[in-house]
This record gives structure tokens, C-alpha cells and sequence, in this order.
């Protein structure tokens, strides 16, 4: 298997027949912004291909790289359909995590918060999804928060120091990449 950094040709045909089917839309953010972001540097991703096929896509990761702080946010982390359940997210996650400590980097994330799912079945997923990352040395933190009306929980790399509050850091991810104005009226720490 490689892993090689996404271009954004690659990101926008990831993000269409992918990334608007692998999540809820209420949580999949423009590509524009996405584009505007990896213009700036801002944002970035990361493919995990199939070695013998090097353009078979077996799972990809987004992230948010913050200008005012060591800190990267996986924004979106999914294996492609077919290639799910059989390890290849907990290696390329592995993986991913050592590359941000080779850079120096903290790795925080959001998990839809299963309190606020609107169904059993709902629930059920978002609890596989975090049982996920906690077996792959993530952490739950005390931090929650309501973005854009979705009610998120926020995890961090258990191998990681965090030299300020973990509300901080993802504070200042979020107003880097989105901006004053739109974290004031969007988000709201618990």
C-alpha cells in the first residue's frame, strides 16, 4: 500500500464520489472552501493506494493545517466502500498520525456526537465510529462543541503533548480556516 499526497485534482474527484455519499451533507463543507483552503495552504489530503494498482483508491483523509498553531484537524477520514472493515483504516490512520509527529504536528478530530443522534440505529454508528479512533490511540476529550448546527465531540492523539487547552487548539483551527466572524455565529464550545 502507498500513501502519497493528494493534488487538488485528485481532492475534487475524491470529494465528488466520495466524500458527498461517505457523509451526512449537513457536515460535507463546499469544495470551493476546500479549494480556497489548499490555495492558501490551509488544507490538504492524504490517499492510501492499492500498491500493485497505484490508482486504486483505497482510503483517503482530509485535513485542516492550521497557520497559528502545530495542529492539523482531520476534517474527513474514510475507506473507500468495498475496502471497509478489514484493517485498512486503522493502518492508514496509523500511519497518518506518525507523519504529523514527523512534522511536529498534533492530530485533533470531530466525532458526531452520539447523545444527539436522531435515531438508535444512528447512535449505534456514531458509537463504531468513535470505538474506532479509541482503538487506534485517539481520545475523547471533555470538549464538545456545536458547529454549524451538528453536535460534535472532540478526540486527540493520546501520543501527543497539547501545550494549551484542547478547546484552544480547535478554537484556533476553526477561526484560522473559517474566520472570526463565521466561528462567533457558528460555534459553541460545551
Amino acid at each position: 500500500m502507498i500513501i502519497r499526497e493528494l493534488t487538488i485534482e485528485q481532492m475534487d474527484r475524491i470529494y465528488n464520489e466520495h466524500i458527498v455519499v461517505d457523509f451526512p451533507l449537513s457536515e460535507v463543507k463546499p469544495m470551493s472552501s476546500i479549494r480556497e483552503g489548499y490555495e492558501h495552504g490551509r488544507y490538504f489530503a492524504y490517499g492510501m493506494f492499492m500498491g500493485e494498482q497505484p490508482e486504486k483508491l483505497l482510503a483517503y483523509a482530509f485535513f485542516i493545517r492550521s497557520t497559528v498553531s502545530d495542529t492539523f484537524l482531520l476534517d474527513y477520514l474514510a475507506v473507500v466502500r468495498g475496502n471497509r472493515s478489514n484493517g485498512t483504516g486503522s493502518l492508514f490512520l496509523h500511519e497518518l498520525k506518525k507523519r504529523c509527529r514527523e512534522e511536529n504536528k498534533k492530530l485533533i478530530l470531530e466525532v458526531e456526537n452520539p447523545d444527539y443522534a436522531p435515531d438508535e440505529e444512528m447512535a449505534k454508528y456514531r458509537r463504531k465510529r468513535i470505538h474506532f479512533y479509541e482503538k487506534n490511540n485517539m481520545c475523547v476529550s471533555d470538549v464538545s462543541c456545536n458547529f454549524y448546527n451538528n453536535e460534535y465531540l472532540i478526540l486527540y492523539d493520546r501520543d501527543c503533548e497539547y501545550k494549551c487547552p484542547l478547546q484552544t487548539e480547535i478554537d484556533n483551527v476553526y477561526r484560522d480556516f473559517f474566520g472570526e466572524k463565521f466561528v462567533d455565529e457558528n460555534v459553541v464550545f460545551h
